[in-house]
């Protein structure tokens, strides 16, 4: 007879509560990224080649072909 019916299902299990994000922590993340920041200064903002954008351009050839 058991292969007639099914035994219901258990019910699922409960879901733990996610823990609350700590303000406290969450401020000092970001004072932290800010400090980062501050320490790497103008020059980790600067995205350009060692040549850079305020020094004339190389004379001369500088691709194959040309």
């Amino acid at each position: 007879m058991g292969s007639l019916f099914r035994s219901p299902a258990p019910p699922p299990p409960p879901v733990p509560a996610l823990p609350q994000p700590d303000p406290e922590e969450d401020a000092r993340k970001e004072r932290l990224a800010a400090l980062e920041r501050r320490r790497r200064g103008r020059a980790g903002t600067i995205q350009t080649s060692d040549r850079g954008v305020l020094r004339p351009p190389l004379e001369g050839k500088r691709l194959l072909g040309d």
